[in-house]
């Protein structure tokens, strides 16, 4: 059995105080917003830093203006906008709303990056120098937090800075309107805020192509499904992914169900890991064992789908190949123990379907999910449980031996041994320590 790392998610919390005698700047916003705060993440206070004078602190003295207004401005992005594409430019726009050296404008705050992944963000802190205010920050982590800590520490630094700077005489800043509108937004509308913010947009905008796509479908598709659909949609695919969502959930509806029990029996897998995939892997194995499915036989999954009584080659299939521009693999349904799928054409159906088991077991007992190519904890979780399902690490170890720098020429040589996509061997052979040799 895998090795199971027991993890709590670490703690967030924000303490801030006020100078006593703060000097005037001439700048009300800034003088008003004069504060002293401590930003920790576990054990490590992300706000450290040691001045060229050799000035120690956890405690970081500056104006929390800009910080709070670009806070309150990117507010929904900032919490539930998955990182979804690699290219530069994307990758700027993103930094744009998670990176705390953005608000910076010549005040020193630290170098720290939020990555949201639904229920879960993770938090990287690095180490900086920053030449213009002669300090640097001085810890550098990388922790994974629960996404309500950040949204209740952040909601009451910001709400404590503002309300200071109204007892400053400065209450009627952009920041104080932009929070303003996230104060008065209800606990219904946050539905479709959370939607909006994880494609790295504001709710407070009106997006008139984009509320159509989500209302032609709304009516027909759970909100854990909506949820799916945004975190892994982009704005250049989402009118696409919209209507093939409705097509899938349209054709989950009108597919057979199968008896899952020898799944829903077991105890739902604990996501107490550092990362993501540990948790997909943790779950193959938890299945194996209480199954009884060989740990080193790739022939496991036929086992797996048998014990469910279900044949992925007899799933609804419906058009749209996945690719780098199409986010959606497959939908899930489960009622209870009543499971059903819907799969995209192009996909390899038996990693779908395994993906979509376990996002239906992580769910609750009524609901439907997409099985996408988002990287949320829960679906990067699913592909490693899939992945494992269908090439084995223990058999690959057997396979491919000791010897760490294989061929890719062996790899695929592997796939087709087994019958499983070139692409889940290759990955699942990174993913334990294999470097990948071109042919020549």
């Amino acid at each position: 059995m895998a090795e199971e790392f027991s993890m709590e998610p670490d703690s967030f919390g924000i303490d801030v105080q006020w100078p006593s005698d703060p000097e005037a700047g001439g700048n009300r916003p800034l003088d008003g917003s004069l504060s002293r705060f401590e930003m920790k993440v576990g054990a490590s206070a992300i706000t450290a830093y040691l001045t060229d004078l050799g000035t120690k602190n956890t405690y970081l003295t500056v104006p929390a203006y800009y910080l709070v207004e670009w806070l309150a401005q990117n507010w929904w992005a900032f919490l539930y906008e998955p990182k979804k594409l690699d290219r530069s430019d994307a990758d700027s726009e993103f930094r744009s709303r998670h990176w705390l050296g953005f608000p910076r404008h010549g005040i020193a705050l630290p170098d720290v990056m939020f990555v949201p992944s639904g229920e879960t963000i993770e938090i990287v802190a690095r180490q900086v120098y920053l030449r213009f205010a002669q300090l640097s920050f001085t810890e550098a982590c990388m922790s994974t937090v629960k996404t309500t800590d950040v949204k209740s520490e952040l909601h009451k630094f910001i709400s404590a800075v503002l309300d200071h700077m109204k007892q400053q005489g400065v209450g009627n800043s952009e920041a104080h309107e932009a929070w303003q509108k996230v104060i008065d937004t209800s606990s219904e509308q946050e539905e479709y805020c959370r939607l909006i913010g994880s494609m790295g947009l504001s709710p407070y905008v009106e997006h008139p192509e984009i509320d159509a796509a989500l209302a032609n479908v709304s009516d027909t598709t759970s909100q854990s499904a909506l949820v799916d659909l945004c975190e892994a949609a982009t704005l250049g695919n989402f009118k696409r992914a919209a209507e093939f969502t409705g097509r899938i959930a349209e054709a989950l509806r009108n597919s057979g169900s199968f008896d899952a029990t020898a799944l829903t029996r077991l105890a739902q897998p604990k996501d107490h890991v550092t990362r993501a995939y540990e948790w997909g892997y943790n779950a193959a194995a938890q299945v194996r064992s209480a199954l009884g499915i060989s740990r080193d036989s790739p022939g496991g999954r036929k086992e797996f789908f048998k014990k469910l009584g279900f044949d992925p080659s007899q799933a609804a299939d419906l058009g749209n190949p996945v690719s780098t521009i199409f986010p959606i693999q497959g939908a899930v349904g489960r009622a209870k123990s009543e499971f059903k799928l819907a799969l995209s054409s192009g996909t390899d159906k038996e990693f779908s379907a395994a993906r979509g088991s376990f996002l239906a077991w992580v769910s609750d007992d009524v609901s439907s999910r997409l099985v996408t190519t988002s990287r949320t904890r829960q679906q990067q979780a699913s592909r490693a449980f899939g992945a494992e399902l269908l090439a084995p690490a223990n058999y690959l170890e057997k396979r491919l031996g000791k010897e760490k720098d294989v061929s890719t020429f062996l790899l695929d040589k592997v796939s087709g041994e087994i019958g499983v996509a070139s692409t889940i061997v290759r990955l699942q052979a990174q993913n334990h320590g294999y470097r990948l040799l071109e042919a020549a």
